[in-house]
């Protein structure tokens, strides 16, 4: 949580800014989950993109834990329908990566 904070503050100090803002926030959430995601694929041995929508996290790949963030958003809004920014927003901000978002909506569509 700590680091989330020192992250978001560094970022609104790059925008000059003397309050962080929602973004800033994200931004940092991002980055934590980016650098926990680069560390799991040093650990498999670097699979590369290749096959990281086969890779396990947490028991699911990673195709079935981004299909999850969208159903549980649709459930959750009670919408048919998301727009496509919002979707990738949230699957960024989960520390996905936008290849994997597009292999996840090809392999469901």
């Amino acid at each position: 949580l700590l680091s989330i904070l020192r992250l978001s503050q560094g970022l609104a100090r790059l925008r000059f800014s003397d309050y962080v803002a929602r973004e800033d926030v994200d931004e940092a959430i991002r980055l934590t989950h980016m650098s926990k995601s680069s560390l799991m694929e040093h650990d498999d041995g670097g699979l590369g993109d290749q096959n990281s929508s086969k890779r396990k996290w947490g028991g699911e790949d990673v195709t079935s834990r981004i299909f999850n963030i969208i159903r549980d958003f649709s459930t959750s809004s009670r919408s048919q329908r998301i727009e496509l920014k919002l979707v990738e927003a949230m699957v960024l901000r989960k520390g996905f990566t936008e290849q994997q978002l597009k292999q996840c909506l090809e392999e469901y569509q």
